[in-house]
Order: structure tokens, then C-alpha cells, then sequence
């Protein structure tokens, strides 16, 4: 009788297998640049410089986003050092066992900032992405048992954003960082039960400090260890013959957990505080959180690059955190899942660049691929009750079925994505669909939108009088972008050209959906009444709208009335040929998020452009001068009015 295969073997050669042939097959030329160079430099200073300082490795590497003049900080970067250490290890035995390219090719390549060795170092990114599946796996086997525990380690490793950045763009720290958030997530499970002893709440810690170093927005991870913490002060003070003792003990545990976070994580907290003056702070600057207007919508639906859109199994795995919740023995860990999904939802919502340009997308949800995991084991514990009397045969079907529909749609974005298709833009689901799959058909979006995004595309219609496929560019990447050190308004996201396809799905009203050429210029024609436009603002501070408009009709000169968000800003007459309209937006009409633009026509009018304008003065003047006075104070130099009192 042949060995039957252990479901972890299984989980090591579906993975593995998957992840060294999708790294062979991988189309882009290099797999370190963008963002991830600068990850990868991390791992360069340490190994060739010995030190957290990036000025000389600014001086003698590429510098591609110029960081070593940055608007707030010198020599500056913003990435995270934790997902070097999967790197140096390989880039350390280059070095020191003398690497050809380290003594041949361009500088670039002799220093180890770009070429053979760079590359090589950064496989150390299939390992995490491996690694991360087999600790998905152990932590699930605690509840759901090994053969659902191997689906939802398999589906977590295969269908969601950790393939491709454990196969592809292998210099990103998104695998790191899914393993580092998996390690704690198995280490507060293992003791959260019962009392944890000093030990236990050190390694806590340690864990917690390791995925924060990785991310550090995975310090939000914080309030598991905090409320088991809380559990069991209560439990003491309720149950203990000695409550004050008890407490003692528990509160220094607590000590102890905090100072295993902090000595893991204090190589990154001496580099804040290097760069920034803060132990910390978001080195990106002031405006890189929006805590108070979080995109939820659209991180999570948005066509262009929303977690559920483009990772469909999560709706699986938030089907079976659920289920968690039904179970006596899962509700806790149900429970905790559930929060750990909606704060990171809400950290991920509230970045400046909530779609997280390029790259795979909903890229910054890597701390949900072991919960992802989780709630697929779930699933699996439940299929496996529906037919208990085929011994799992629901389980082996449904895997299949899943892994059989879903697989090439994670496989073809993973492979689209590699090369250089922008998802994350704001275009109609059929031209992401058809640019990731080669050709797909049209009629259901045209009926319906974006099913995949319903839980957001139909509150939106209804609540704006609009299609649900209107969201497909509406939630997606805004208009009116500001760069988020400099406040400096980008001329491109802030113009809409109506002739281009696809932005007939920023208006509503009058607008007829055909292009008319009027005096040589490709135009949309809105006739006599309401004209809407629907404007997804990313900077809420206004100034003007600008529009280029024609008359329809020749020798009308229509008048045209201005509502913006319900409050009047004038009207204007068209003038007989091309024309541009201004119409000025008094200060605190704009909103974050959706605004309407709404005109009122005597006459229909062909527009061919909006332009979203700043007020006078624009917000960049005062931001250059913080950014001064910022950069200033950690240079340690005097103000220029102290400079002419001397």
C-alpha cells in the first residue's frame, strides 16, 4: 500500500513548486527596484558599510527617488530594515567569499547596489513567502486539524498578494512582512488560553517587535497581547487568593513583554530618531496618515485596487472568520481575527496613497495572508462536518474547485503585474480585466458593474443617483493629487480630459454618451438642464474649477450656472467659440472623497476638460516653509532671523 503524503509535505511541494516555477517564469528583467531598491539597501549598508547611515550609499548607488535630498530629512529612508534579514545572509556570503561581480562589471555592480549580487540576495523572499505557508499551516492545525489547515495554508499562499511579491518583486518587503506578522500571530495563539508565563510574554514581545521591525504598522498587532493581558488581570483579580501578589507578578510580565518589543525593535527606532528626530514618527512626514478620512470603500472594493476586488478569496476567509464565531473554541480567536482585519483596514485606508500605487494590488494588506489562512481552515473544518460520510470529499472538492477558478486569476495578475500593468489606475473593470487576462467580455459589466465590488458599487449608485459601474474610476485613484511632502499640486491627476475613455464615468445628468467633435476638438455634450460631475477629491482644499467648454449649437452662448456640493459659485456665459470657465469654491465647500459639480445649462454645451485648481495662496508656499524650518532644526542650524541678528 503506497505512503499516504502528510498534509504538511503537501503544503512544502504545492508551494514550493508553485513559487521556483513562478520565479523562473517571472518577465521582469530585475528583481530589485522601485521601493524595493531602497528595502534592498538596507541589507547593503549593514553587510558593506556596517552602519544604519545611508549617506554614502546615496553618494556611490542609484538614488532613483533623489532621497538623499529629500523635502523633510537628509539621506533619508522611508522603508522598514526588518526584510533585510532574510537578505544578508546571502549578500554577506557574497561578500565575503568574493563574488565575480563584486570585482567586474559597472560600479554600481562592483558596490552591490544593483546587478548579480543584488538579485540574489533578494530570493531570500521565496523562503518568507514559504515559510509564511508553513506557520499559516501550524497555526490553523491548532483548531481545524491538519488536512483543512493544508487547504487554508494553500490558498493563503497561492491566491492572495503574497505570491506575488514572494516570486516576483522579490525586493519588496511584503513577504518578510507576512512572515513576521504570522510568527506573532502563532506565538499570542499558543499561549493566549491560559496564564502565559514571564517567558512566554517575552517571546510575545520578541514576535511582536520582529513584525514591527518588518512593518511598522503592524504595531498595531498590539491589542491581541494587549487584551490577553487584560483577561488575565482580571481573571486574578476575580479568582486570586492573593490579587495584589498575583497582579505584581502579571503587571511585570507585562513589563517584560514591552521590553521584548522594544529591544527587537530599537535598530529601527535609533534610525527614526536618526533621521527624523523621533523614536516614532512616520518618517514619511505630516501627511503621509489621514487618520481623520480613512478611504474604507474603496481599500477594500475599489476597482482600481481594493482587497476584495482583486483577492476574491477573502471573501472565503471572511466567510470562515465567521463561522469562527459560531464555534465555542474559535469564538476568541474569531473575534480577534475580525479586529485585527478592521484596524488594519483602517491603518491601510488612511495612507495618503491608499491604492498603494504600483504594484500587486491592496499590497499593504500582507498582515491578513495568516488570518486569510485561518479563515480558509475554517472553511474547510466546515465542509469537512457538511460531509462527514465521504470523510472529507466536500473538503477535497471544494479545494479543488477553488484552486482550479482561482489560481489562474491570482496567476495572471501576478504575471500582468510583472510586466508593468498599472492596476491600480482609475479605468473600467473590463480594461483591468482585459489587460490581466488578454480579452474578457463586457455584458455583465455593462448590467451590473463590478459584481466583485458590489458591497461598495451599490451604496454608491444609490446614494448618487448613478450606475454601479460608475465606481470602477469613482473609487478608484482620486483627482486633484498632492505630493504628500511637498503639498506641490500634479497637473496630470488634477486635469480630466473628457474625450479619454473611460471618464465618461465621472458624469451624470444631461451628458450624452457619444464624443462630438465641435470645432475640431473631441468633446462630451451635456444638453439643456443638470450637468453632473462626480469628483473623487484626494486634497479637499479647492480653490477653482477650471472648464473648456464650446457651445452645441453655433452662435449660442449659453449661461451656465455653478453648484458645487449645494453651494452656489456663480455663472458665467459661454462665449461663442472655445471657451474657458472659471468658477471659484469658497473655502470649505470641498470635501474628502466624492464632490458634485453640478451645472446648470440654458443651452447644451460641449466640455472637453475640468481642471481642479489650488487657491491663492496654494497650500505648497506654507508647506515649503515647515519643510525649511523641518530641515533646519535636524541639521542643527540656526533660523535665517537669528542667522542676520549674529
Amino acid at each position: 500500500m503506497p505512503a499516504r503524503i502528510s498534509p504538511l509535505a503537501l503544503v512544502l511541494t504545492v508551494v514550493g513548486v508553485s513559487y521556483v516555477t513562478l520565479f523562473a517564469a517571472n518577465p521582469m528583467p530585475v528583481n530589485v527596484h522601485g521601493d524595493g531598491y531602497y528595502t534592498y539597501l538596507w541589507a547593503r549598508t549593514i553587510v558593506f558599510d556596517g552602519d544604519f547611515d545611508f549617506h554614502e550609499d546615496y553618494r556611490i548607488c542609484p538614488d532613483i527617488w533623489d532621497l538623499a535630498n529629500a523635502p523633510i530629512a537628509d539621506d533619508i529612508n522611508y522603508w522598514n530594515m526588518g526584510p533585510a534579514l532574510f537578505w544578508i545572509p546571502t549578500l554577506a556570503y557574497d561578500r565575503f567569499t568574493g563574488h565575480p561581480s563584486l570585482s567586474a562589471g559597472s560600479a554600481w555592480e562592483r558596490n552591490a547596489c544593483i546587478g548579480p549580487v543584488a538579485e540574489r540576495a533578494v530570493m531570500g523572499s521565496i523562503l518568507a513567502g514559504i515559510l509564511t505557508a508553513v506557520l499559516g499551516f501550524f497555526g490553523a492545525r491548532r483548531f481545524a486539524g491538519p488536512w483543512p489547515a493544508a487547504f487554508g495554508a494553500i490558498g493563503g499562499a497561492l491566491l492572495t498578494s503574497l505570491t506575488y511579491y514572494a516570486t516576483s518583486l522579490l525586493s519588496y518587503g511584503h513577504a518578510a512582512s507576512s512572515f513576521g506578522c504570522g510568527l506573532f500571530f502563532i506565538t499570542w495563539d499558543r499561549w493566549r488560553r491560559s496564564p502565559a508565563s514571564p517567558r512566554a510574554w517575552l517571546l510575545m514581545g520578541a514576535a511582536l517587535g520582529l513584525a514591527m521591525l518588518m512593518r511598522s504598522q503592524n504595531a498595531i498587532l498590539a491589542v491581541l497581547p494587549f487584551a490577553t493581558w487584560c483577561v488575565e488581570a482580571w481573571r486574578r483579580i476575580r479568582e486570586g487568593e492573593r490579587p495584589l501578589r498575583g497582579l505584581t507578578l502579571h503587571a511585570a510580565a507585562g513589563v517584560g513583554f514591552l521590553v521584548a518589543l522594544l529591544v527587537v525593535f530599537s535598530p529601527q527606532m535609533v534610525y527614526l530618531h536618526h533621521a527624523t528626530g523621533s523614536l516614532f514618527g512616520v518618517s514619511q512626514g505630516e501627511h503621509y496618515m489621514r487618520w481623520g478620512s480613512p478611504r474604507i470603500a474603496n481599500a477594500l472594493f475599489s476597482t482600481g485596487g481594493g482587497l476584495f476586488t482583486w483577492t476574491p478569496i477573502t471573501y472565503v476567509a471572511f466567510a470562515g472568520w465567521l463561522l469562527m464565531l459560531r464555534w465555542r473554541f474559535t469564538r476568541a480567536l474569531g473575534v480577534a481575527l475580525l479586529v485585527i482585519f478592521a484596524l488594519d483596514t483602517y491603518v491601510v485606508a488612511s495612507v495618503y496613497d491608499w491604492w498603494g500605487s504600483v504594484g500587486f494590488p491592496a499590497r499593504r494588506f500582507d498582515m491578513l495572508i495568516v488570518p486569510t489562512m485561518y479563515g480558509l481552515a475554517a472553511v474547510g473544518v466546515a465542509l469537512r462536518r457538511l460531509t462527514a460520510r465521504t470523510r472529507g470529499g466536500g473538503l477535497v472538492v471544494a479545494a479543488t474547485v477553488l484552486l482550479l477558478a482561482l489560481t489562474p486569476w491570482n496567476f495572471g495578475l501576478v504575471t500582468a503585474i510583472a510586466k508593468a500593468v498599472r492596476i491600480d489606475q482609475a479605468k473600467p473593470a473590463p480594461t483591468h480585466w482585459g489587460a490581466v487576462f488578454r480579452e474578457m467580455t463586457e455584458p455583465t459589466w455593462k448590467s451590473v458593474g463590478n459584481p466583485l465590488a458590489w458591497p461598495a458599487s451599490i451604496p454608491f449608485a444609490l446614494r448618487h443617483g448613478v450606475h454601479p459601474r460608475q465606481w470602477d474610476v469613482l473609487g478608484s485613484q482620486e483627482l486633484f493629487y498632492h505630493d504628500h511632502q511637498t503639498l506641490d499640486r500634479r497637473q496630470y491627476e488634477s486635469t480630466l480630459e473628457l474625450a479619454l475613455p473611460g471618464n465618461e464615468l465621472y458624469l451624470a445628468g444631461t451628458f450624452q454618451r457619444e464624443l462630438v467633435n465641435l470645432r475640431g476638438h473631441d468633446v462630451r455634450v451635456a444638453g439643456r438642464g443638470t450637468a453632473r460631475f462626480l469628483l473623487p477629491l484626494h486634497w479637499p482644499e479647492l480653490g477653482a474649477v477650471r472648464l473648456t467648454v464650446s457651445p452645441a449649437t453655433e452662435g449660442d452662448t449659453p449661461l451656465v450656472r455653478c453648484n458645487f456640493n449645494g453651494v452656489f459659485c456663480g455663472q458665467v456665459r459661454v462665449g461663442r467659440d472655445r471657451d474657458a470657465l472659471r468658477f471659484d469654491i469658497p473655502p470649505g465647500v470641498a470635501l474628502h472623497g466624492t464632490n458634485e459639480l453640478r451645472l446648470s445649462l440654458e443651452a447644451p454645451v460641449g466640455f472637453g476638460r475640468v481642471e481642479l485648481l489650488d487657491p491663492d495662496p496654494p497650500p505648497s508656499v506654507r508647506q515649503r516653509e515647515r519643510n525649511e524650518a523641518l530641515l533646519r532644526a535636524r541639521r542643527g542650524q540656526a533660523p535665517p532671523e537669528a542667522d542676520e541678528a549674529e
